[in-house]
């Protein structure tokens, strides 16, 4: 196994001018391999960010590739065990298949999600999905005539793939029609590619081996050993799928030892043992085929008299499976489909909290003006006054009243008209968003109170409910943001609410393909957790706003004497000087769009620094135009 790379170099190298599809492949394919074969999951994952750079800002020229890209990510973060980034990527995946690719590419992605599940165990879960890439096949006008993987081996894969769920789920009689029909397809089809027989041939002898051990549960001992034999005769030499023959032999040996036929068991179990140490036929699925070996050697030796041999195996045995185990922890539990549809509904309510965002700077916008009015009006009054000093102005003074009078007139109305609309605004706020907020919360609430839910959905409905209420506070601030208020603090673990922060932002950066670093200390401060989680996720938005595809968002703190600091610093478009004196004022000018056409509300960073400093602290930034930013929040520890 260590060599693959060197080869794959060494083939890599014979391209003339390799462009970044070449590359892509190079690192998909050395991905495919430290997920699987060597289970190495950070240098995995190096590739797949390698795999991504190949394709920044050509994703549409590459959608194939950059489809797969998104679901080689899934399968990174389901081996990594973060589920919900998987789900994300999955998400991720399917929405731009559908946006960008034709109904031939959905077939090999409808097969990943039930390839998913079957690895899960969901095994009549995972049916549909295959269904559906058949039916996808089928459909497809644009395949050509000569296109071997959609006519043939992606086809092949998903009549023996919905055959393996309904022999894993019991329904062996099911099993055997659709084994039947894959033999079938084979045969037919194998006849169009006759220069791809020797891949056709391989894979007629892998059904074979698997409609072998279902024949075997069934009880119909003499065709389950042909059709075993028939894949071993098949696969067993090089060129051949030598890991799927030493899968029939497992399942030849057992049928042996439960026949009773213990010379031909051990002589089957000798010559594979001799192989597995030879490492030949090692594959992904190398360490389950090694303990299943062990388990037939152990049940040999004991079923001949050889106890201690049988326990020395047994203890091998059960070294293997239970590292196997704790590579799989959790990987059941996890439920892709709910997973995917929680991807989609956290996207819709992002677009919710825009929609909100828009809403708050209509009614802003209503109060500046009723204040503007308010104003001219006490101008008007100050310049009556002083008209009553001089008398012989008196009558010029007085013409100049009853004109200002008529503005004063339209003024009202006007004002009593901003008036209106901003008490209905107000209106539809409490109506339109605090009751359907209020809902959800309690909501969230009452299904916390029951204990049917796993520790992952209650993590996410604590999620719905804090962000809920934390929307509802928001309200509240910027409606009474001139307002002083007592700030009710308590003890906050530092790092944990900054972790909050960044799960909650993750999706927004994800949709920018940024990546945000965290690397904060252990540290409980005293603050009040809600209006300090605003200040940063306004932070973080911001970075997430104005930094461009595919860039870093670092996220540390620094500890002091007293305090401690904050810092946010991203690699966007930065702030200009001119309006470096604005940000922090409640209706600055100084907006922007963000670099995906984000559109700006300006209101963010004032009720940041009110927050900040009701605590004691202090928000200041460092920038420079086209060089990034960096805020600094800080904060003190007493």
């Amino acid at each position: 196994m260590k060599n693959v790379p060197h080869f794959l170099d060494s083939a890599y190298a014979t391209l003339s001018a390799p462009g970044d599809h070449d590359r892509w492949v190079k690192y998909d394919y050395l991905a495919n391999f430290y997920i699987f074969y060597q289970r190495n999951i950070p240098t995995a994952r190096s590739y797949l960010d390698s795999m991504f750079m190949c394709l920044k800002g050509r994703e549409k020229t590459y959608p194939d590739d950059y489809a797969t890209t998104l679901y080689r990510q899934g399968e990174v973060n389901m081996a990594d065990k973060q589920y919900s980034q998987a789900y994300k990527s999955y998400f991720s995946g399917k929405q731009f298949v559908q946006k960008y690719l034709d109904t031939c590419d959905y077939s090999k992605f409808s097969s990943k999600l039930g390839f998913v599940e079957y690895n899960q165990g969901k095994y009549m879960d995972a049916i549909p999905h295959f269904k559906q890439a058949l039916s996808e096949y089928q459909h497809c006008l644009s395949i050509g005539s000569n296109d071997f993987n959609n006519l043939f081996i992606l086809p092949q894969s998903d009549l023996n793939s919905i055959a393996l769920c309904f022999e894993r789920s019991g329904q062996l009689d099911s099993a055997i029609y659709y084994y039947q029909e894959a033999l079938q397809f084979i045969k037919t089809n194998a006849l169009k590619f006759p220069q791809r027989k020797k891949f056709a041939e391989t894979a007629a002898g892998v059904v074979y081996g698997n409609l072998g051990g279902t024949y075997a549960k069934t009880g119909n001992l003499a065709a389950a050993e042909f059709y075993l034999k028939e894949n071993i005769r098949i696969n067993d030499q090089p060129g051949y799928a030598v890991e799927d023959a030493q899968t029939a032999k497992i399942k030849l040996i057992r049928l042996y030892l439960d026949n009773h036929r213990f010379p031909e068991a051990n002589d089957l179990l000798t010559r594979m043992g001799s192989d597995l140490d030879a490492g030949k036929g090692l594959g992904i699925m190398g360490d389950n085929i090694k303990v299943q070996w062990l388990q037939l050697k152990w049940r040999y030796l004991d079923k001949t008299g050889d106890l201690n041999g049988a326990y020395l195996y047994s203890q091998r045995y059960y070294r293997i499976r239970d590292s196997l185990n704790d590579i799989n922890t959790g990987l059941k539990e996890a439920d892709l489909d709910a997973g995917i549809r929680e991807a989609g509904q956290q996207y819709q309510i992002a677009l919710l909290h825009k929609n909100n965002q828009l809403k708050t700077s209509y009614l802003s916008a209503a109060v500046i003006f009723s204040v503007l009015t308010i104003l001219i009006l006490f101008l008007l009054w100050k310049n009556l006054r002083r008209s009553n000093k001089n008398v012989k102005e008196l009558t010029a003074l007085n013409r100049q009243v009853e004109e200002k009078n008529r503005d004063t007139l339209q003024t009202l109305k006007a004002l009593e008209q901003s008036h209106q609309e901003n008490t209905r605004i107000m209106k539809v706020v409490a109506h339109d968003l605090r009751n359907p907020v209020g809902a959800i919360t309690a909501l969230c609430e009452l299904m916390l109170q029951e204990t049917r839910y796993n520790e992952e959905d209650r993590g996410m409905l604590e999620m719905i409910r804090s962000a809920g209420q934390s929307s509802l506070h928001l309200i509240s601030d910027l409606l009474h943001y001139t307002v002083q208020y007592e700030l009710k603090k308590e003890p906050v673990e530092l790092n944990e609410l900054m972790h909050y922060c960044v799960d909650m932002m993750q999706l927004s950066a994800a949709e920018k393909q940024q990546h945000i670093e965290l690397q904060t200390t252990h540290i409980t401060i005293s603050i009040n957790r809600e209006k300090i989680w605003r200040v940063f996720s306004n932070l973080i938005s911001n970075a997430i706003k104005f930094s461009p595809n595919n860039t870093l968002i670092g996220i540390s703190t620094t500890t002091g004497s007293d305090h401690v600091i904050i810092t946010v610093k991203d690699q966007g478009i930065g702030i200009p000087a001119e309006i470096k004196n604005k940000i922090f004022d409640l209706f600055t000018e100084a907006k922007r769009p963000g670099t995906g056409g984000e559109r700006p509300y300006g209101m963010g960073l004032a009720i940041a620094r009110q927050i900040v400093e009701a605590h004691g602290g202090a928000i200041w930034f460092e920038s420079l135009p086209g060089d990034g930013t960096a805020f600094y929040v800080k904060l003190p520890l007493n």
